[in-house]
């Protein structure tokens, strides 16, 4: 066989590889993270309102193991006990875990999956804040945990 035969197969090879990644790259196979956003919340945080979904609201980038030194944005309105909505942003893949207690204590309150939220008629109440009783006017504390098998909105 002639060295242009042997280059030619090999080009012709060289081509459909190139062809092939580029079509993978350029279908969104590439396993690059991209961010999850939930409504009205930043990409990056997670975010609690103060009633519904787009109200007053604060955003937290980290977790936070008491919400009573927080404020929503633009109130004296406290955080804690006073959570009606959330939703999360996270770009890490991060669920929003929210507790009674500070310090993460008294056990789960509500979670939400990474690019979900939960609006303030689907959170049970009973009316009275800081009863442990009910999702509505009970959060304390956030922790941002990876994937987990808890139901979470």
């Amino acid at each position: 066989m002639s060295t242009f035969g042997k280059n030619a197969g090999f080009r012709r090879r060289l081509a459909a590889v190139a062809g092939a990644t580029a079509l993978l790259v350029g279908s969104g196979v590439a396993t690059a993270s991209t961010a999850s956003a939930g409504p009205y919340c930043a990409s990056g945080y997670h975010c609690v309102f103060y009633y519904h979904l787009g109200s007053e609201t604060h955003a937290f980038y980290n977790s936070d193991p008491d919400f009573t030194d927080n404020t929503f944005d633009g109130t004296s309105i406290t955080i804690n006990d006073n959570v009606w909505s959330a939703s999360n942003s996270s770009s890490g893949g991060y669920e929003s875990h929210y507790y009674y207690d500070v310090n993460y204590g008294g056990g789960l309150v509500f979670c939400v999956n990474p690019g979900s939220s939960v609006n303030s008629d689907r959170l049970s109440t009973d009316y009275i804040r800081d009863n442990h009783v009910g999702q509505r006017d009970e959060a304390s504390s956030l922790l941002m945990r990876p994937s987990t098998t808890i139901s979470c909105f």
